[in-house]
């Protein structure tokens, strides 16, 4: 019976004002039979649900908008600005610097313009990371920050750049990866959260799930350091991966230790081959050891938080042709994909793919 038709009849047969029969249409009152008890408490549990869930959503929604405003004000505060042309041939920032001897000289790089400010507010700058054209409705790019380096991996990881408790956390190089004068790592793992519906931080690079299609769209990754000006970065493998062993049956593909091919237990073939069994895509860039790579690393929240989808992008050189690279672009068949055990378990040997909230 509709509600009005309740007061209405409530009105009939009771004689007290209008606030005690609202009062009593709600709450389970004297002489009520036990359906109409049950009733009013089932109303009364979902209005505190209701309640509840409102506060929940303010919540939510409050930081996530406090989040991105802080971001865009650090944005239009320090990004940099290149032209669309790159020179490949000069886009390091460096310099040659006497050293040792007056007759010997080693190549050393300087901050560039760009970062000086950046550095003064921050001096655990590194450098800057954005993936063009990947926007939302106002045109602003999901993933443009940048780039810091704490004393180790959790530092920043619920720090901003002004060291100051943030849920999104920063955007981090790995702690123990070289970014200065002399040298960069040949490999640079960066950090990031996957923030859910707020869609902060590194959040995005689960769009790179929606196929190929997506990926020929958005295939350069620009990051440039400090000391450098204009670099991009072709998007080579896109991939899950596990942290924990017992996750994949005792295997663990330890990615982020490839930070230098020099070293005698991080060789680059094993590298590649692991990136590309893992790829969830096909293409026909031509990677080795002497080349430079990034690696963006976030949560998965697919399954649980031991997973990570990872995505390897090497430095355009002048042998590489991006209009190739773009079309070589293909989707893996999922039969030819290797998926960590713990996935498996709950997907099968498939891709999947339920929005960037996941």
């Amino acid at each position: 019976m509709a509600m009005s038709n309740e007061t209405m009849n409530l009105t009939e047969r009771d004689d007290s004002n209008f606030f005690i029969r609202f009062v009593k249409y709600f709450i389970p009152w004297k002489g009520d039979k036990s359906s109409e008890v049950v009733r009013k408490i089932v109303f009364m549990c979902s209005i505190v649900l209701f309640s509840m869930s409102i506060n929940q959503l303010k919540n939510y929604l409050v930081p996530s908008e406090e989040a991105k405003s802080y971001t865009k004000d650090v944005v239009e505060q320090y990004e940099p600005k290149f032209d669309e042309n790159v020179n490949y041939e000069e886009n390091s920032g460096s310099d040659d610097v006497e050293i040792a001897q007056p007759e010997v000289k080693q190549q050393k790089r300087e901050v560039q313009e760009w970062a000086k400010d950046l550095l003064e507010r921050n001096d655990d700058v590194v450098g800057w990371i954005k993936i063009p054209g990947l926007e939302d409705y106002d045109g602003n790019e999901y993933i443009n920050f940048p780039v810091l380096q704490g004393e180790n991996n959790d530092y920043y990881l619920y720090k901003n750049i002004d060291r100051e408790y943030y849920e999104s956390g920063s955007i981090y190089v790995d702690a123990w990866s070289n970014i200065n004068a002399e040298e960069q790592t040949d490999n640079l793992t960066i950090f990031g959260h996957h923030m859910g519906y707020v869609g902060t931080s590194f959040t995005h690079l689960s769009e790179y799930k929606q196929g190929a299609d997506f990926l020929k769209e958005h295939p350069i990754i620009e990051f440039n350091s400090i000391y450098e000006n204009n670099c991009k970065y072709a998007i080579v493998s896109c991939f899950m991966i596990n942290t924990k062993a017992e996750d994949d049956d005792g295997n663990l593909f330890e990615y982020i230790g490839y930070r230098d091919f020099n070293d005698e237990d991080y060789k680059f073939e094993t590298w590649y081959d692991e990136i590309t069994k893992r790829n969830w895509y096909t293409n026909d860039i031509k990677c080795t050891a002497d080349d430079k790579y990034i690696t963006l690393s976030t949560c998965s929240k697919l399954i649980e938080e031991n997973l990570r989808w990872v995505i390897v992008a090497k430095k355009l050189t002048p042998e590489d042709d991006i209009d190739h690279i773009v079309e070589s672009y293909q989707d893996k068949d999922d039969k030819d994909i290797y998926f960590p055990a713990f996935w498996r378990e709950r997907y099968g040997n498939n891709k999947v793919d339920q929005g960037w909230q996941l």
